[in-house]
């Protein structure tokens, strides 16, 4: 019951994250500013966090080869990931974002299957059937353009491998202390040219990262919760994330930013699929 609840606070938190991120798109952010800004103010959350664990007996730390290579691993994907975060949220709304990126939630239950990790039946086949149905009628005009298409399939594919990695790298250390050896080493790597003036000249823009990274924070140490457990347990947080993102598209009065009757149909298809498949 206390995975349920913590599901669906990740999908809940892990939304409003989406539209933070649109809205910083919205205002300009660069894809590097949005890196290295995501992850310096990564740093401050997941001290707090840190503290929490030790207190709550919940810190773990063992150095070893195998951690240390999931750490670069993890290293490299997550440069990759954010970088096509702006790239795709610059063509889409948050509620497309979110019903593409589910396609990686379908290939991860497939590489189970190929593992013998899962069973490929009727209701499985039926699921995915329903995503990838609902994906394409979400889809429009919108995915022919060649560099929304390249950024969603390296977001797609490092969301998947990123998912493994954690589920992995936390078997060895503890969620805070991941994140924080993980954006720090990140930070200390990409902050040349980036100064306490440059910092000053687009205060604006910090702010608004420090209130998203409240929200984003708060969905991936919930998830990395869920991909300790479970890679596929993780992957429930998308759905609850998704019906979200619609709800808060409703109250928006632009006609751009509401999915049509159409997408909404699809959306229902991806949720379904999704829900099914676990």
């Amino acid at each position: 019951m206390v995975l349920i609840y913590v599901v669906v606070l990740a999908g809940i938190f892990g939304a409003i994250g989406q539209y933070l991120d649109k809205h910083l798109v919205n205002i300009g952010i660069s894809r590097k500013d949005y890196f290295y800004y995501m992850c310096v103010t990564m740093i401050p959350f997941s001290i707090i966090m840190l503290i929490i664990e030790y207190f709550t007996n919940q810190l773990k730390f063992e150095f070893g080869i195998i951690p240390i290579i999931l750490l670069f691993l993890a290293m490299f994907l997550r440069y990759k990931k954010q970088h096509t975060i702006v790239g795709c949220l610059k063509y889409l709304n948050p509620y497309e974002d979110s019903a593409y990126l589910t396609l990686s939630i379908i290939i991860a239950f497939i590489i189970d299957v190929i593992l013998g990790i899962e069973n490929l039946g009727i209701i499985s086949i039926l699921s995915i059937l329903l995503t990838v149905i609902g994906v394409f009628v979400i889809a429009n005009s919108k995915i022919k353009i060649k560099n929304l298409q390249k950024y969603l399939l390296i977001r797609i594919s490092t969301s998947l491998l990123m998912s493994y990695v954690t589920h992995f790298i936390l078997q060895y250390w503890s969620n805070a202390v991941f994140i924080l050896i993980l954006n720090l080493f990140l930070t200390i790597m990409f902050s040349k040219g980036y100064s306490f003036k440059y910092y000053k000249e687009h205060r604006n823009t910090i702010k608004w990262v420090l209130v998203q990274q409240i929200f984003g924070f708060c969905s991936l140490y919930l998830s990395n919760y869920l991909s300790s457990n479970s890679v596929t347990l993780s992957s429930y947080v998308r759905p609850t994330s998704i019906i979200v993102v619609v709800m808060i598209s409703m109250f928006f009065k632009d006609k751009n930013k509401k999915p049509t009757l159409k997408q909404i149909l699809g959306i229902i298809l991806v949720v379904t699929g999704i829900c099914l498949i676990n």
